[in-house]
């Protein structure tokens, strides 16, 4: 998967290239990277420019990086930050975990394997595991961003 990094320099590498081209239409799609980086131009009161936007689909987060030239300044939108995308990606796994595998499962299922009954202490370690499996699978559908 492409780094946050790579496509802030795929976009300033776009929009080098926009700044010095006469045609302003382009668009790239990278699908198996999730990858989309595309140029528009606009026309307003204000005059006329253009925007790349680029574009990486994590599964839980979609990244969007704009870098504009013209009057609409408004439009540009930067990277965000490492330590903001983490946040995002904990709350995101946080969020699945409490809906699918939460600490309290995980508590009923070591309740029941401290139990002195061997068909209970059964129960709890499946229930344990399925918990275990479930989260490590959230963490899987939700990596860390890179």
């Amino acid at each position: 998967m492409m780094t946050l990094e790579q496509l802030t320099q795929a976009v300033d590498a776009a929009f080098g290239v926009a700044a010095e081209s006469e045609n302003l239409r382009h668009s790239i799609t990278i699908p198996e990277e999730g990858v989309r980086i595309c140029v528009n131009t606009y026309t307003s009161p204000n005059g006329s420019g253009f925007e790349v936007v680029g574009t990486l689909n994590m599964g839980w987060h979609t990244v969007r990086i704009v870098r504009q030239q013209g009057p609409e300044a408004y439009r540009e939108r930067p990277a965000p930050s490492p330590e903001s995308l983490l946040k995002e990606c904990q709350k995101a796994r946080a969020a699945r975990y409490e809906a699918e595998a939460s600490v309290y499962d995980l508590a009923d299922a070591e309740t029941k394997i401290a139990s002195s009954n061997p068909v209970v202490q059964a129960e709890g370690a499946a229930q344990k595991t399925a918990v275990l499996a479930r989260r490590l699978a959230i963490k899987a559908e939700i990596p860390k961003p890179q």
